[in-house]
């Protein structure tokens, strides 16, 4: 959304900053001078474009903006220089427009100026926006709150800071918008001149874009018919493919202009670089992520025409053909019986260049036609594909036939539907989830393709076996985002199809949908099945046991697949999160197993990155340390963070003193105006993702701990970091593996065992994950082993963590002791045995154990190699260490001046547990509530006053004080630490 101040001039004055006009006949025509417009593009989908109000006081028009000195109807008129350097809108671009009555005022901005003069004498209010200049030579707008753009007045908080090291802020004033002079008119005779540029997949049409200067360089004009050839194809490989050249000037991204990274405008494009739309890429054989390097051949030079014709001042192009037999290509998203007479009525209205064997991409937006064969009675699919299977007309002698088809020289015959891979067309609004290659799921779509590709090939159908994948990840990891990535690189069409709609109240029902999906699926070759949720078949109503009936049918479907008699090839890949639900006989149907891996530290930040690029952010956002505290996320994790930040910050402004006194009207236009998502905000949602997940058995969070709030236990917390945070620091000395992933912290009750494992985490960066023993024990056979696996499993996606297991002696009591009569426990101690043996492997997960009786615990626990390292943790005896302890619990409070923490302590018994210390503390404060109270209630204390914990509070809560631990306990405590000791 942008913002502009809207005047009527005449003339049109090319110098002056931020105006623009309306041409008569556009929205909001009639209006007075001064008014302020809002303004945003027009997408293409209806359904995908901005809500119209209902009953406001104001409608949104369409509009389309263009530059000054283009006359037309319905155009909004802006001056060059707005139009190509200041707004996130180019020339040409269809907008939404509507009145803003009051835009909001900022109440901080944050300058930046030039070395040089300062800041010059403030004048206002002015309109600006974050990432521009302001109509003063210098300053440049660095960052505002609460909204991204509004009026800068009297009101507004400055802050000014001196960008060194950058080119002076704001949009060029020179005669960069003019175009370069053109070159000389030998470089464009020259003919059998050897053009080669590197093809990278972009675009939109049907044409090649190219810069203004690599225009210059190749000797072309503007909109020049090319031939188009891969530069490492043969010529009976890929036939040339005629195309038109264009120049792509570049254009301010909104996304851009409001985010963190928001500065001058866009770079062109590179010298001998070309953008290839998908579909002209397609019928090249091209490598949709690799275009590689083509050979531009003028069109002129590549067909021959009769001497006696001479020479003209026309750019030749291809003749235009007498008849067009196109086929239309079979999809799972279209019916192929339906009337699309107008459908390509509308698309040849412009003349298309048409080739034997291409394919044609037709879009299908607003057309009734999509409707009809439509089961839902709904379009579903924005694009069409048809194979040209024949041309007729006269042309010239050259590489192929090429004609151009028009509805005014053609005539169109469909004359059936075909088989065909089709390219991969990008939707108009950009999708972060539709690329070739989705950010954090590179890897497995590059395995995808590699298992999914050797059908393909010439010779394919010869491979025994089938190609199904099965696909394993947990929910929201991006299983299905993966195929279609990997169905668009290969070309393939994609039937999604939930196993969840095949369900049926009996065996014969469900058999029944499964053949017709595996018949449907043929029709439209080649192509991926994808069946989701695959472990909802083969299982009875009850879910106990399996459906034999279901899993033979399935299997014969997957399995008895002629590869011959299935050419363009059927591939089916199904997806679970529960593995182990399948049935043995469905998932050895699938030679090709994959897992989606979990995501790394790089890997959640280029997915924060690309969430966010189109998201304003405030300058205090660090994504990277947001990915850090984002450990064991999947991509529908991140997703979902992005919507609570969006949440939060709505919160936020709504709460703010800036929104209590606004009404409907000006909430309206602070929200068209825009604000920033501050930390503040994602730091909020990661809290409610994490308290969310914390329902679940061990959810990964770093907690909030620090050494301020362990007191003492100094020679337990160094070694405690020698151990863990050694092997982090210094990786490269401990490449022999000889390192120790496990520690045992034993000794009393209340001795700060696990506050201290917290804090090791939070100082370490590390994941923490907190088990109590008896939460994994189940009274199912074979469950409590698979809660200790999962364990584990969620420690390596989080890595790096900590495990801390507490209570560990009711969780490996001793073998042969236990008295069970089905052997439970000593089935999870050597589950738990394992796992700590193949800790090894993964270097950044540690474990932690803390028990009061180590002496119950299995011998094979403590042996090296896994809890190799034990710690003991005793009682304060000291008044050093007490006195450490006090303070780090009491650092919170607040204190009477007179309160001497030294003289609490000599009232105190001497062996003191930090636990101890905590109940001092407790009661204390429970004593100065009540008297705060009784004071409240007599009038003795104004409500404002602070809570104080004073001496007398604490003296007497120090009378009342009994250890937790008895002599006699620690005693024994004392004999355990020497037993372990001496081993």
């Amino acid at each position: 959304m942008a913002l502009a101040v809207l005047r009527v001039l005449e003339p049109f004055p090319n110098e002056t900053p931020p105006l623009a006009r309306v041409a008569p006949g556009a929205p909001c025509s009639a209006a007075g001078h001064g008014l302020l417009l809002s303004l945003r593009p027009r997408r293409r989908e209806p359904r995908w474009g901005p809500a119209l109000p209902g009953g406001g006081p104001w409608r949104e028009r369409a509009a389309r903006v263009e530059e000054a000195g283009v006359p037309g109807h319905s155009q909004l008129l802006v001056s060059p220089r707005r139009c190509s350097g200041s707004w996130p809108l180019g020339s040409r671009t269809r907008v939404r427009v509507r009145p803003v009555r009051r835009p909001p005022a900022l109440g901080w901005a944050l300058l930046g100026t030039s070395p040089g003069p300062g800041l010059g004498p403030r004048i206002g209010p002015l309109l600006v926006r974050r990432g521009e200049a302001l109509p003063v030579p210098g300053p440049r707008v660095l960052e505002t709150r609460p909204a991204l753009q509004g009026l800068l007045g009297p009101g507004t908080r400055l802050a000014v800071t001196e960008l060194r090291g950058r080119s002076k802020p704001g949009p060029e004033t020179g005669d960069g918008s003019r175009p370069p002079p053109p070159p000389l008119v030998s470089s464009f005779a020259v003919s059998g001149a050897v053009r080669r540029l590197r093809g990278v997949l972009g675009g939109t049409g049907e044409s090649l874009g190219v810069s203004r200067s690599c225009l210059r360089s190749l000797g072309l004009f503007q909109g020049e018919w090319v031939w188009v050839t891969p530069a490492g194809a043969s010529s009976k490989a890929s036939q040339p493919r005629l195309a038109r050249v264009q120049v792509l000037e570049p254009r301010w991204d909104l996304s851009e202009r409001l985010g963190p990274g928001s500065g001058p405008v866009g770079e062109p494009l590179a010298d001998g670089l070309a953008l290839v739309p998908a579909t002209l890429a397609f019928n090249l054989g091209c490598d949709l992520l690799e275009v590689g390097e083509l050979r531009i051949q003028r069109y002129s030079e590549g067909s021959s025409t009769p001497e006696d014709k001479g020479s003209c001042s026309v750019l030749p192009g291809p003749p235009f053909a007498k008849e067009l037999h196109i086929e239309i290509v079979s999809s799972p998203h279209y019916s192929t019986s339906g009337n699309y007479d107008h459908v390509l009525y509308q698309h040849f209205q412009t003349p298309r260049a048409v080739q034997e064997g291409d394919v044609l991409c037709v879009p299908t937006v607003g057309q009734v036609e999509t409707l009809e064969g439509s089961p839902e009675k709904l379009p579903r699919w924005q694009e069409m594909f048809f194979k040209v299977k024949k041309t007729v007309g006269e042309a010239p002698d050259g590489p192929t036939s090429a004609y151009l088809a028009d509805t005014t020289h053609t005539s169109l015959y469909l004359v059936g539907s075909t088989l065909s891979p089709v390219p991969r067309v990008p939707s108009g609004e950009s999708s972060l989830w539709g690329s070739l290659s989705p950010p954090g799921l590179e890897a497995l779509v590059t395995e995808l393709c590699a298992a999914l590709k050797p059908r393909l090939q010439p010779g394919g159908a010869l491979l025994t076996g089938t190609g199904s994948v099965l696909l394993r990840g947990p929910p929201g990891s991006g299983k299905t985002t993966a195929v279609a990535a990997a169905c668009s690189r290969l070309g393939l069409h994609l039937l999604k199809v939930p196993c969840s709609s095949l369900c049926a109240d009996s065996s014969g029902a469900v058999e029944t949908k499964l053949q017709a999906t595996f018949s449907r699926a043929r029709r439209c070759r080649p192509v991926v099945l994808l069946l989701t949720a695959l472990d909802l078949l083969g299982r009875d109503r009850d879910r106990l046991g399996e459906d034999a009936r279901v899993v033979a049918t399935l299997r014969r479907l997957l399995l008895d697949e002629d590869p011959l008699a299935s050419c363009p090839p059927l591939m089916v890949v199904a997806t679970t999160s529960r593995a182990r639900d399948l049935p043995a006989d469905v998932q050895t149907a699938f030679p090709h197993e994959l897992e989606v891996p979990v995501l790394s530290e790089g890997q959640r930040l280029s997915v924060l990155q690309a969430l966010t690029a189109r998201l304003p952010l405030g300058q205090e956002v660090d994504l990277a340390q947001l990915a850090r505290r984002c450990a064991g996320f999947v991509v529908g994790d991140l997703c979902a963070l992005l919507t609570h930040s969006s949440r939060a910050a709505c919160t936020r402004i709504r709460n703010s003193g800036l929104a209590c006194g606004l009404s409907e009207d000006d909430e309206r236009e602070l929200c068209a105006a825009g604000f920033p998502l501050l930390a503040e905000d994602f730091g909020q949602a990661l809290e409610q993702l994490q308290s969310a997940h914390s329902q679940a058995i061990g959810a990964p969070k770093i907690p909030s701990v620090s050494w301020h709030d362990v007191g003492g236990l100094q020679e337990v917390k160094r070694e405690i970091l020698e151990t863990i945070q050694l092997p982090l620091e210094h990786p490269e000395l401990l490449s022999l593996g000889l390192r120790r992933s496990g520690l045992l912290l034993h000794g009393p009750p209340g001795t700060g065992k696990t506050l201290l494992a917290k804090a090791v985490a939070t100082e370490c960066s590390l994941t923490f994950l907190s088990v109590k023993g008896p939460e994994l024990i189940n009274m199912y056979v074979g469950q409590s082993e698979e809660n200790v696996r999962e364990v584990f499993a969620r420690a390596r996606a989080a890595a790096p963590c900590i495990i801390f297991f507490d209570e560990l002696d009711s969780l490996a009591p001793s073998r042969g002791r236990s008295g069970d009569s089905g052997g439970v426990m000593d089935r999870v101690v050597s589950q738990l045995l394992a796992e700590l043996d193949g800790l090894h492997s993964t270097q950044d997960v540690f474990v932690i154990g803390a028990t009061n009786r180590p002496d119950l615990l299995d011998p094979a626990l403590l042996r090296p190699g896994r809890f190799d390292k034990l710690v003991f943790m005793g009682v304060s005896e000291d008044r050093a260490s007490q006195l450490r302890v006090l303070s780090a619990i009491t650092r919170k409070f607040k204190l009477e001046p007179s309160v001497s923490l030294v003289t609490v302590l000599d009232h105190c018994p001497s062996q003191l547990t930090g636990a101890d210390l905590y109940s001092l503390c407790s009661d204390a404060m429970t004593a100065a509530l009540k008297r705060r109270v009784r004071d409240l209630e007599e009038g003795l204390e104004p409500r404002s006053a602070a809570l104080l914990l004073t001496m007398e509070d604490l003296l007497q809560a120090a009378a009342r004080l009994e250890p937790s631990v008895s002599e006699q306990e620690l005693l024994r405590y004392k004999r355990i630490q020497r037993k372990f000791a001496a081993c």
